[in-house]
């Protein structure tokens, strides 16, 4: 059985940690992140924002180049507002973009299941975000036990979410 995949095939997260074990990170499964795109293997390399209740920086990333990355948003764990919606997860497809990891809350589920992205999420809201402006990029992020940085790789499945200083799809 094969995985598609967009560019490349991805190993599973369990071979992963097989592979790279002592230099993998593995995001604690009780964060609850769970897969909420149809992609549900991606990964690449890692581009971060950090952002409260306000989605202007992954709505301004996802109409940049995002072959081969994969975006990881550090909202707080806030499931008061959505941080992305069909709209934005479009942008995100047409520019490349392998998925998204949010700590936080995505809105529009059943539009953003008929895209070719991958999403991994804490669950949905259907309220937006309001747009202030705030928030950082490139930073690092923690969450879930791991520390995400600019061009760290990561993959992402239904076993789970890994990160290494690694490309792992090599």
């Amino acid at each position: 059985m094969s995985i598609q995949q967009s560019s490349t095939s991805l190993k599973s997260t369990p071979d992963l940690c097989d592979d790279y074990e002592g230099s993998i990170r593995v995001v604690d499964p009780s964060l609850g992140l769970r897969n909420l795109g149809s992609k549900t293997h991606f990964g690449g390399k890692v581009v971060t924002v950090k952002c409260h209740e306000d989605n202007s920086f992954v709505k301004q990333l996802a109409k940049s180049d995002g072959t081969g990355k994969v975006m990881v948003v550090d909202g707080g764990g806030s499931r008061r507002r959505a941080l992305l919606g069909d709209q934005v997860a479009a942008d995100c497809v047409n520019s490349g973009w392998e998925g998204l990891v949010i700590y936080g809350s995505i809105r529009d589920i059943d539009e953003i299941q008929k895209l070719d992205l991958g999403v991994q999420a804490l669950g949905t809201h259907p309220c937006k975000t309001t747009k202030r402006n705030e928030g950082q990029v490139d930073i690092p992020l923690v969450f879930g036990g791991v520390t995400f940085s600019p061009g760290d790789y990561i993959v992402c499945d239904n076993n789970g979410i890994v990160v290494n200083e690694i490309d792992m799809g090599k």
